[in-house]
Parts: C-alpha cells; structure tokens; sequence
C-alpha cells in the first residue's frame, strides 16, 4: 500500500459486493446493503452507471458472466455462515483481520451480544469510518484496532483494545494473507494462536499460484502498490496454521461454495477459504 492512503482492493471488494447486492450475481439470496455505502469515487461513481444499466447488466450477469462478482458474493456468504455457527456454539468475541471496508459489524444481527474487534491499517481505517455516515453497528462493543500486520504488534493492540485471550475467539482473515510476506503471516498467525482460548475458530482466505492472473490484474495490483505476494499451495497454507497450533478443519473453493449456495459453478479458481480450530493440546504457544 501507498504511505498515507486507504487500500485500494478493499474498495474493489467492497464494489463488487454492492454489484452483487445489486443482483449483478448468479448467487441467490445474497445481500449487503452496506457495501455501497462504504465506497467513495470513483467507485460509487461507477456503482451508479451500474446501476443505470441494470436491467441488462443482471441479465448477462444470471448467464454466467459475473465471475468475479459471484466470487465475492459466495466468499462473503461462506464466511458469513461459519461467523454465525461460531456464535451459535456461544463464542461472543470476533476479531476481523484486515478488515477493510467490512460490513459484517453493520449487518450480521447475531453479533448484537458479541464484541467486534475491527484491525487494520491506519489509512484504510480512518477511510472506512469517515465512510459509516448512517451505518449503525449491531453490536454495541464494536471496536477499531490499528495495525501494520508488517510492523506492529498485534497481541500489544488487541490486548489494549481489551480483547481477552481467555475466552473463545473466532478470527476472520479475509483478502490479506495473499499480500504478506510469509514471514508476516507465520508472526500474525502465532500472535492469534496466542490470543485463541480453547474453542475459538479462525477462518483464513488465501490464494494458491496462479491467483494473480494475467499481466493487466498484476500491472493494476503494481500500480496501487499491493502487488500479491503470496501465493501459498493448500499445503503450505495448512502448514503455516499447524505450525501455530491451528488444527484445518475445511477447505473448500469457488466449486464447493457454489454448490453449497446454489450458484452458478464457473469451475476451479485459485482463491480459497481454510477454516481451522485451537487445538486443545497447544492453543496457546
């Protein structure tokens, strides 16, 4: 990221989730009012040519033309399902890693009795609350953690923030680790492990080589100074949680979520979700 400004691909998230919200998705039922919302020009400039177009546009998007809006539609949804099965088991503590211009905290009605811990980057945080204008959390112990995942401490943040590493936490890593250095993850990860109390679930996105795609997608990536850095097989990826006492539970890409969802299946991708668990031997290291 460029010193002093927001992410950039956060706002591509966030822009491709308010397509899909918008129903420029062959994923039924999908829905969060709160991307739009999040979004500043020129990204809201071309959500409203979207939008002028719509009638067409969804119709080629229900073809199977919305590939990489139907990606984020089902990544969100997938993650969104293991949130609240971790709040169904009773964890009240969830720590957004990277989080980005995330709604959950804004649309997610389970979290009303849980405490959100949103950690990201100075820049791209102070973006995202200038950015909530309307947007009313639905929990009541919502709270915002700066940090620099290549430079700071993040157990020194969330202990300050007062996160408590002696109750079940569920940790949502989405969009990032595929733009750190190994070494960032491996330290990031252990700080978590350390913070994880027995029964706490950490889902995890990352990308296996070949995510970057062809030379226009890693010239725009160069250009706004995020090129991806990381791209991990399931192995290494599965490694890297053992090695910080996760034990993966699931793994699972873009064929398995649309099944699940009853999306359109626009065959195999390089993005993908781990979902892992404490293991009750040595969750904390």
């Amino acid at each position: 990221m460029k010193a002093g400004r927001a992410s950039q691909t956060a706002s591509l998230v966030a822009f491709l989730r308010a397509l899909a919200d918008l129903g420029f998705s062959s994923v039924p039922g999908f829905r969060d009012p709160t991307a739009r919302h999040l979004l500043a020009p020129p990204w809201s400039l071309l959500l409203r040519l979207a939008e002028r177009r719509r009638q067409r546009a969804v119709a080629m998007a229900r073809k199977g033309s919305s590939v990489g809006v139907d990606q984020l539609a089902l990544r969100t949804m997938l993650i969104d399902a293991y949130l609240r099965e971790a709040l169904a088991r009773g964890v009240r503590q969830v720590v957004i890693l990277g989080a980005g211009l995330d709604g959950r905290a804004y649309r997610i009605q389970e979290l009303a009795g849980a405490a959100v811990f949103e950690v990201d980057h100075p820049a791209t945080q102070s973006f995202k609350r200038a950015r909530l204008g309307s947007l009313t959390p639905t929990t009541q112990r919502l709270h915002f953690v700066t940090v620099n995942f290549e430079k700071d401490s993040l157990d020194e943040a969330l202990q300050q923030a007062g996160h408590r590493p002696d109750e079940p936490t569920f940790f949502i890593w989405e969009g990032v680790v595929m733009y750190l250095t190994d070494e960032a993850v491996r330290r990031t990860l252990q700080r978590v492990a350390a913070r994880a109390a027995p029964g706490s679930g950490l889902v995890v996105n990352y990308a296996t080589p070949g995510a970057s795609g062809g030379r226009t997608m890693s010239f725009v990536l160069r250009l706004w100074s995020e090129p991806m850095l990381g791209e991990r097989p399931t192995s290494t990826m599965k490694a890297l949680l053992e090695e910080a006492g996760f034990e993966a539970v699931e793994d699972s890409g873009i064929p398995e979520w649309a099944k699940r969802f009853g999306a359109q299946s626009h065959g195999a991708t390089h993005y993908r979700l781990m979902l892992a668990r404490t293991r009750s031997s040595d969750a904390k290291r």
